[in-house]
């Protein structure tokens, strides 16, 4: 018997509420491509097939709603989302980066909280690179114990999801259900009224109370649009983005002034193979943004928007929730903010014997000292970015690590002598002032 046309009215507001009081928690898992970290192209295929397996692994698990790039930038753009999400839900984001190392790959893989930006766990394998499978397998497993402990229990309750649904007897009075389900309806055209009304007047369609419309704003009557404007209007700073303003001047002091984490190696020497009473000395040091620049930025500003390519994340912003800093910016349109490092390698007394100037400039590259040993290189490559115009800022991050190896050739008598190793980032409108003394 087919249901009548009252049931038919009422049977999705049956299901609605029935949704609503059964929803459970997931867990979300975004997953991106694996990162080649070393652009190796003889193993750049493994990427996807990583991705493939944790999709694998993961896939019939309970409660676990599988995301991809386009999702995650989704979220990231509008954080609510994650209100709209059954309560207990948890967001995580799979980050994973490989290397070839002779004939093994290694395979980093991290686990972020979402909410937090935290990291939550980490996990590295390793496997022979002609083993393939056994390396898919290694990472899905791996993987999957990260993700175990945050998955939501299983139900034990025999409650139906649906409620049983019968053909009702015709009768005069009304069914309850049928007068609840009104009440929803009028309730929610009550409520979509008054976000109409609201919207309208915010986009100054309406008049407002003192009876006068908004300037500025286009509005249509009579087949014609039309509009009020002020001659002498200016752009001025939004007093409500105050507070957004100042955490985003904190972030753009770091990222502008010392947005690197460096580390200095023990340096390797070599007696040289056409002469032992020479050496070579090589000074290894690594490269990297600041962990907690992107922490900061992903869980307290507002962006506009997120863009995710590789190992590059671009933060959009604009003026409707932010008053740009007028210093910052003017040192980031000028470049003032731009820096290289500068090496200098001392002996026990203090004295420079060494100075290495990593700049692409070909003007350091063509200098030269009398007073110290001076070796200029290219290596390090700036891993921030920024475009500013009148409306907008975009910040670009690469999250990668720099390994810069700098080498030189020196007497062993000198070798000897070497006692400390200093590193400065040197503005590069400073260079040359910072440098004059010591060549």
């Amino acid at each position: 018997m087919k249901p009548n046309n009252r049931m038919r009215k009422i049977l999705p507001f049956l299901i609605f509420i029935a949704l609503l009081s059964a929803r459970e928690p997931f867990t979300y898992v975004y997953l991106l491509p694996f990162d080649n970290i070393q652009n190796d192209p003889a193993v750049g295929w493994i990427a996807s097939g990583l991705s493939d397996m944790v999709q694998q692994e993961l896939k019939n698990e309970y409660r676990i709603s599988l995301k991809d790039k386009d999702d995650l930038e989704e979220i990231m753009n509008d954080r609510t989302l994650m209100l709209k999400q059954p309560r207990g839900s948890r967001n995580f984001l799979i980050l994973g980066k490989f290397n070839r190392q002779l004939d093994k790959v290694h395979v980093t893989i991290q686990m972020v909280d979402i909410a937090t930006w935290e990291e939550v766990d980490k996990k590295q394998v390793s496997e022979v690179y002609s083993h393939v499978p056994a390396l898919n397998k290694a990472v899905g497993g791996a993987v999957r114990a990260m993700v175990t402990p945050f998955l939501p229990k299983k139900s034990k309750s025999n409650i139906l999801l649906f409620p049983t649904l019968v053909e009702p007897k015709v009768e005069k009075k009304r069914h309850p259900v049928s007068v609840e389900s009104e009440k929803v309806v009028s309730n929610l055209e009550h409520q979509i009224s008054e976000l109409e009304s609201s919207m309208d007047k915010l986009l100054g369609a309406r008049k407002h109370n003192n009876g006068g419309l908004r300037k500025n704003i286009p509005r249509y009557g009579d087949g014609e649009w039309t509009m009020d404007f002020s001659v002498d209007r200016k752009v001025e700073d939004n007093p409500e983005n105050e507070i957004n303003t100042q955490m985003l001047s904190m972030v753009l002091d770091q990222l502008l002034t010392n947005p690197y984490d460096v580390e200095l190696l023990r340096p390797e020497f070599e007696y040289s193979e056409e002469d032992d009473l020479y050496m070579t000395v090589r000074f290894p040091i690594i490269y990297k943004l600041k962990d907690k620049i992107i922490k900061d930025m992903l869980a307290s500003l507002p962006y506009t928007g997120l863009e995710q390519n590789g190992s590059v994340t671009i933060f959009y912003f604009d003026k409707n929730s932010f008053n740009f800093p007028k210093r910052q910016v003017e040192a980031i349109s000028s470049g003032a903010y731009r820096t290289v490092p500068v090496i200098r390698i001392f002996d026990k007394n203090r004295n420079t014997l060494i100075v290495v100037v990593d700049s692409p400039e070909k003007q350091w590259h063509t200098r030269t000292s009398e007073k110290v040993l001076y070796v200029p290189h290219h290596q390090f490559s700036p891993l921030i970015d920024f475009e500013v115009g009148g409306w907008s800022m975009q910040v670009a991050l690469e999250t990668v690590e720099i390994e810069a190896v700098y080498e030189f050739t020196l007497p062993v008598t000198e070798v000897e002598s070497l006692n400390n190793v200093s590193l400065k980032f040197i503005n590069e409108n400073e260079l040359k002032s910072f440098l004059d003394p010591l060549l």
